[in-house]
């Protein structure tokens, strides 16, 4: 085995930390090395910099000229994405993106033929597929337990803290169907192995107008696919600050043999202390263990396909062959899928008609 790769994160919000934490538990084992991060201010850098011990820049283009990093994760608002994945691809770098991997398919055909031309790995982090409960539900599908799904209904919902306090310098350039919505496509289009062909959506406005962010309160899409299911997605943003989690999540299938319910926010254990209202945790998307030694170790589906791709690119920088990888993980084409399925999703809300999402000539809409 070489060296271990040199890891980049391109990104100092809220989710950077999850990269981060995933980066330093490999570097234990000597299978990845954090290297540097890049922020968009100084002050961010410099907190970045002093609390991981490492070298940082407010400018993407000095981290990906570096040669001592073979990946990078971007961990930026969405319409940022494209730029930035296109220049790591050009600089020869392996890449996790955050969803959505870009807002038209256009911009994710142009990610795609960089990382194709450039011959790196383009992982899209949907990470709701590594949920161990989405998981036993796509296998249960696969094994025709429920015979052949007829309907259903998905749903995620943010407390409204988020665009109003996390995202509020760029809440307005997405919809909580890009925000949200986009793990719900991908996580059907995964589950139900099968793709989405009409859809139908509404939007609702005035909760967040009335605050000065110019983006819908929530989005209601229905989704046909290919196989004949047809599953309802609702998505919104603005939950009160003291409904008891961040997120309010959840899936009902029903097929002609049998039906499944997943409650995805309530898992079991909550709690109410002083000064508080009542909470609910989510223990599987992001658990932390401490060792005997005392040092933390991180994991849940928040952490494990950052895992994943550093592991991907350990082995690809040991000789693997980005072909012998394909359709093992979230990758780029996923990506677009669930781009041109949002987009649809947007043009139907325009026009008030359902759209298909791929027309016979193969065209898409709103690219």
């Amino acid at each position: 085995m070489g060296s271990a790769p040199g890891i980049g994160i391109i990104g100092g919000g809220i989710w950077a930390a999850h990269h981060v934490n995933a980066v330093r538990d490999l570097e234990r084992q000597r299978m990845a090395r954090l290297v540097a991060v890049c922020a968009r201010t100084q002050q961010t850098v410099s907190r970045l910099c002093e609390q991981y011990r490492i070298e940082g820049t407010t400018d993407y283009r000095d981290l990906l000229a570096r040669q001592d990093i073979d990946a990078v994760c971007i961990v930026t608002p969405d319409h940022l994405h494209r730029e930035m994945t296109v220049a790591a691809a050009r600089a020869g770098k392996h890449i996790l993106v955050e969803k959505p991997m870009d807002l038209s398919v256009k911009g994710c055909d142009e990610m795609l033929e960089a990382a194709r031309e450039n011959r790196v790995m383009l992982f899209v982090d949907f990470h709701k597929r590594y949920d161990p409960v989405q998981q036993k539900v796509r296998d249960l599908i696969g094994e025709r337990r429920l015979g052949t799904i007829e309907y259903g209904y998905a749903y995620m919902e943010d407390k409204i803290i988020v665009p109003r306090d996390w995202l509020s310098k760029w809440a307005a350039q997405t919809t909580p169907f890009w925000f949200l919505g986009i793990h719900q496509v991908d996580l059907l289009r995964w589950t139900l192995n099968s793709e989405v062909r009409n859809v139908l959506a509404h939007s609702f406005r005035g909760k967040l107008e009335g605050l000065g962010i110019d983006t819908p309160d929530a989005v209601k899409a229905e989704l046909k696919f290919e196989n004949g299911a047809v599953v309802t997605v609702d998505v919104s943003w603005i939950l009160p600050e003291g409904f008891e989690a961040v997120v309010n999540q959840g899936l009902r299938l029903v097929g002609t043999e049998g039906l499944i319910e997943v409650d995805t926010q309530d898992r079991g254990a909550a709690g109410c202390f002083s000064g508080g209202t009542m909470e609910t945790y989510n223990t599987n998307a992001a658990k932390v263990t401490i060792n005997a030694l005392g040092q933390s170790t991180y994991s849940g589906y928040f952490i494990d396909p950052i895992k994943e791709f550093l592991h991907l690119v350990g082995y690809l920088k040991d000789g693997g062959d980005l072909q012998s990888i394909k359709g093992k993980y979230p990758s780029g084409e996923d990506g677009r899928e669930a781009t041109r399925i949002a987009a649809a999703v947007d043009q139907s809300i325009a026009k008030g008609i359902p759209i298909a999402v791929c027309q016979n000539d193969g065209s898409s809409p709103d690219v």
